[in-house]
Order: C-alpha cells, then sequence, then structure tokens
C-alpha cells in the first residue's frame, strides 16, 4: 500500500535552476502546439440516457533525494502517463450506473504508469469505478460499488481522490435558505475482504472503515467535520491499526477581479486504539505525533492559475499512517512540506500545470509497520513535474 516515490538530495542548486528553465520552456513550447481543436470538457452525449467520457495525462518528473546518513545523492527522472475511460447512464429519472477503466487499476494511490516498453513496470489496465446511484427525496443520494468517496475535501491530505471506496455511500443536502445549506454524508468500505476465515477474537473478520461528515456552505463560506474510522480486524495489520481519524475544514472564495481562495485543515487521531500496530522501532506510543495541518491558496485570472500549500502533517494524524493520502510527495505523512504549482488552460479540455514538491522528514528513522514494513530513510526530497491534460 504505501508509495514508492523518490525525493531530492541536497546541493542540486544548479539542476534546480536548470528544470525551471525545463518547465518554463515546455510551456511556452507546447502553448504554441496546442492550436488544434480539442474534445468538449463535459463528456460525449451518445444519448439523452448515456454519455461517455475520458482523459489523458502525459507527465514528466524529476525527483532529487539526500539519503539520511549518507553522502549518496539519489536522482531519479522518468516520463509517465495516466488514461481514464468511463461512461454513466441513466437508467431512470432516479437511477444511474455509472463505469471507469484507468491505467495501473492494481495500484492504490495513483493511477499513473511509467512509458517503456522493455520492463517490469507495466500496470493493468482494468476497473476504477462500477457502481448504481440512486436520488432520494429532495437532496437524497445513494450509491453501491466502487465510487469515489462522499467526502468534501480541498485537498487530498486525508484522502486520495485516486482511491475508489468499495461498498456504499448515503447523504442529503438541505437548503437553510439564504444562499446556505448543509450536507450530511457517509461512506462505509471494505479494506480487506477475510472471507471464509475464522471468527473467533476478531481473526479473519474484515478490516474496514467508514467516515461521516457535515459541510455547511454559506455564500463564498464552507465549513466541514469529518470522521473516518478505521476497524482493523484481521490480526492487527494495517498501519495504525484500529484508530479514529478526524478533520475539520474552512475555505473562503472572494468574487473581486482577482478572485482567491484560502483555506486550512487540521487533522488529529484518537491515538488510543491501535490494537497492537506499531509505527516506530524507537518507540512512537498511542497519542504521539497526531496532529497535522494543511495551509491552501489558489486563484484564477483568465487562463492562468497558481497554487501552494504548505503542509505539516505528524505520522499519525492521517488515516493508515498516510496509507490512502495524497502520494505527490514522496511519503505522505511524517512531513513538512510545499506545494507550487502554476497552470494554463488552453480550452476545450486542454490544460498544462508545472509543480514543485519540496518536501522534509519529520523523522528519518521512522518505520512503518504491518503486512509490508519498511522505513523513511531520507531527509529532504523534492520533485519537480510537468503535466499535460486533455479530457473530454
Amino acid at each position: 500500500m504505501r508509495d514508492t516515490q523518490s525525493g531530492r538530495t541536497k546541493g542540486t542548486t544548479s539542476r534546480g535552476v536548470a528544470v525551471v528553465t525545463m518547465v518554463s520552456f515546455l510551456f511556452v513550447a507546447f502553448g504554441g502546439m496546442l492550436v488544434v481543436p480539442a474534445p468538449a470538457t463535459a463528456g460525449v452525449a451518445i444519448s439523452d440516457k448515456l454519455s461517455v467520457f475520458g482523459d489523458v495525462r502525459v507527465r514528466y518528473e524529476q525527483d532529487r533525494e539526500d539519503r539520511t546518513g549518507t553522502n549518496i545523492d539519489r536522482d531519479r527522472d522518468r516520463a509517465r502517463m495516466r488514461a481514464r475511460f468511463g461512461f454513466k447512464h441513466k437508467t431512470t429519472d432516479k437511477i444511474t450506473m455509472g463505469l471507469r477503466f484507468a491505467t495501473a487499476s492494481n495500484g492504490l494511490q495513483s493511477p499513473h504508469q511509467d512509458l517503456e516498453i522493455a520492463g517490469t513496470n507495466k500496470q493493468n489496465f482494468g476497473l476504477d469505478r462500477a457502481y448504481i446511484e440512486t436520488k432520494w427525496g429532495k437532496g437524497g443520494f445513494l450509491w453501491l460499488g466502487k465510487h469515489g468517496i462522499s467526502f468534501w475535501e480541498q485537498n487530498e491530505q486525508f484522502w486520495d481522490g485516486d482511491i475508489q471506496p468499495e461498498g456504499a455511500g448515503v447523504g442529503y443536502k438541505l437548503g437553510l435558505g439564504d444562499d446556505a445549506s448543509l450536507l450530511l454524508q457517509s461512506t462505509y468500505t471494505l479494506i480487506n475482504e477475510e472471507g471464509w476465515s475464522n471468527q473467533n477474537n476478531g481473526v479473519g473478520e474484515d478490516d474496514s472503515a467508514y467516515s461521516l461528515q457535515a459541510v455547511l456552505t454559506k455564500g463564498g463560506a464552507t465549513a466541514a467535520i469529518g470522521r473516518l474510522a478505521v476497524q482493523d480486524d484481521n490480526d492487527p495489520d494495517l498501519p495504525g491499526g484500529s484508530a479514529d481519524y478526524y478533520i475539520a475544514s474552512v475555505q473562503f472564495k472572494t468574487s473581486t477581479a482577482l478572485p482567491i481562495k484560502l483555506g486550512a485543515d487540521f487533522m488529529w487521531s484518537d491515538g488510543t486504539s491501535r490494537n497492537g500496530a506499531t509505527l516506530d522501532v524507537t518507540g512512537i506510543t498511542n497519542g504521539d505525533e497526531d496532529q497535522g495541518y494543511v495551509l491552501n491558496a489558489s486563484t484564477k485570472k483568465g487562463n492562468w492559475s497558481l497554487q501552494f500549500k504548505h503542509y505539516d502533517i505528524e505520522s499519525n494524524s492521517v488515516p493508515l499512517a498516510g496509507q490512502v493520502s495524497q502520494d505527490n510527495f514522496r511519503f505522505s505523512s511524517n512531513f513538512e512540506g510545499q506545494r507550487y504549482q502554476v497552470g494554463y488552460n488552453f480550452g476545450n479540455g486542454v490544460s498544462m500545470d508545472g509543480r514543485i514538491y519540496d518536501q522534509d522528514q519529520k523523522r528519518s528513522d521512522l518505520t512503518i509497520a504491518g503486512t509490508d514494513s519498511w522505513t523513511m530513510g531520507s531527509e529532504d526530497n523534492t520533485r519537480y513535474q510537468v503535466n499535460l491534460n486533455a479530457k473530454f
């Protein structure tokens, strides 16, 4: 379940300048090339009930890593891609079914795969979503199957949007008048299905998780509070074991000539019921390293967009020690870092962005325990990334 992406080294200032120059060149080059018509962005309507959609991303990134306690500086360059295709069918006025297929469908946090003809990094193109959804009342919904999580978030640090929960989701949106609404929603998902195993003393029972969230919106302001409860019933083997995780979020959007979106997320866990699963060979105990936050800022002007995010994430502050969190940084928890992004929208579903992820590990001796134990053996990581996106 862990992320295997690499980061940066110290003493790579000249390389950083070279990469920034490369990013600028690619923006100009692609900007000159992308003048041909592109598909529409809202999907293609085959009939009044059926529509198809898809997207392709081509990515180039460079990673720089400083190894703990050594003079070894590791670099990695790689080209990657993501492709997804799906359809929605409105079976009745109240019922919709949907399917989506994606590259690297056997991965957990990312559908991206490396570009190569030979080698062992080829991934499966397979099922990414499959669900039946029904609307009820004036603002209710219920879905069953494999679907995006029913959880509002302004970044993916609490739950990676590429992970499609398998189970059920339900919610209801209440209109409160005066441009205000309250959304109540929940998702239940199976993590490990144990089948015909011994059910005594919890051994062999399914590992599962469920979320609850309330989202209050009024005008350009949003406030949300949510909880994700993880139940590790199969001989404790999940990172973090059984625990409750919480997130409180606020967001405010201005409507000025230069619209600005500001937000903050605070995350924490109860740290009281991890069923003996350890997070550190040197002695992290229940209740330790269980808080984190993210500060978000973004703006758009014409076709241009800018984003900045600051992260301070302790190892136990997010579910499963970060194994269901965003994987844009090399490690998904136990770090402090910044994300810088500039994007340009060419129109007709085509866009491009350049990103820099700068990450410092809080503890380089941290070992995540579970069925696939591993150690965060680096101190500083930086990723430079360029993405070309097209969708219909």
